[in-house]
């Protein structure tokens, strides 16, 4: 009788040897090699699951953004709507393990993207995915403030993104230079500067 076997486990078992080999050897380290290695099977199980490098890269990005997403979700209750986007923030942010590799795919699928137009046409969509969701709720600190949001409402989100970005890549780069209390306070900062004209 054959064996059932589970492909979304294999598929996860596959996606957390793809971080570990990102974490240990960088995308250069990353083959099909390295990753049946990392998850003791054979590379004809890893090309069975996954066609190339790319689209290693790609399910582990997509498994970190569910991941992610998923922490959000869990997120309690907070008092106000400015320290939800805070705490929604601070979840793409290398603060801990589990945050560094995430971060650290993340980093090396950006570069990937960069010279690969099927790459950045993914990236393209999550990332204006997550410009729509931090739109929403600075939006919401503003309306929690009774406050007509400001005509340039997209530049400070954007603006936002991309300190979150800078840092995620600077801590993953340097870690010593940007500890997680560090990134927090920037981030504390730069929410200021974003909420400007509404009390905290």
């Amino acid at each position: 009788m054959p064996r059932h076997v589970d492909h979304d486990q294999r598929r996860g078992e596959m996606s957390q040897a793809v971080w570990r080999v990102v974490r240990e050897r960088g995308l250069e380290g990353l083959t099909m090699r390295s990753v049946a290695a990392a998850a003791d099977c054979t590379t004809g199980r890893v090309a069975h699951y996954f066609s190339d490098k790319n689209a290693l890269l790609t399910h582990a990005r997509d498994v970190m953004h569910r991941r992610m997403a998923a922490r959000i979700d869990a997120l309690p209750p907070q008092p106000d709507a400015r320290a939800r986007l805070r705490a929604v923030l601070l979840e793409g942010l290398p603060l801990d393990d589990d945050r560094v590799l995430g971060s650290t795919v993340w980093a090396h699928f950006l570069l990937a993207a960069r010279t690969d137009p099927e790459l950045r046409a993914q990236h393209t969509v999550r990332h204006e995915s997550w410009v729509r969701r931090l739109t929403g709720l600075l939006r919401d600190v503003y309306a929690d403030a009774g406050t007509p949001p400001p005509d340039d409402l997209d530049v400070r989100v954007r603006a936002l993104v991309a300190c979150l970005d800078g840092l995620a890549l600077s801590a993953v780069a340097t870690p010593d230079a940007y500890p997680p209390e560090l990134v927090a306070r920037v981030i504390d900062k730069q929410l200021e500067l974003t909420c400007g004209g509404v009390e905290a």
